[in-house]
């Protein structure tokens, strides 16, 4: 597994930026969460920390970088999803439970 540069790691953490519905793919019911609501969540325990999520991202998808990370809010769950890039150059999204940390898909 690559380390998380730390500049990246704080970039992605603190970048917690709404995702526009053109970037948001074909999952039109989800909706991601403001920079200060997801401060909120990670520091009241209810979801795993950025740079944990992003850990298990980059183990999902071994020698990728990753370009993005947001939390988001889908039907049943908050996940974050996670963009990264591998060096095939293919962009892949990692979805990762954010309560527990857990990968739930990779596409």
């Amino acid at each position: 597994m690559r380390a998380v540069p730390i500049a990246t790691a704080v970039a992605l953490c603190a970048c917690f930026a709404p995702v526009p519905a053109a970037e948001a793919g074909p999952v039109t019911e989800l909706s991601c969460l403001s920079s200060g609501d997801a401060a909120e969540a990670v520091t009241s325990r209810r979801v795993v920390r950025p740079v944990q999520a992003i850990s298990t991202a980059m183990r999902a998808v071994p020698d990728s970088d990753v370009l993005r990370a947001v939390l988001c809010r889908d039907p049943q769950a908050l996940v974050y999803r996670i963009t990264v890039l591998r060096r095939d150059g293919r962009m892949m999204r990692v979805t990762v439970d954010a309560p527990s940390g857990n990968v739930l898909v990779v596409h």
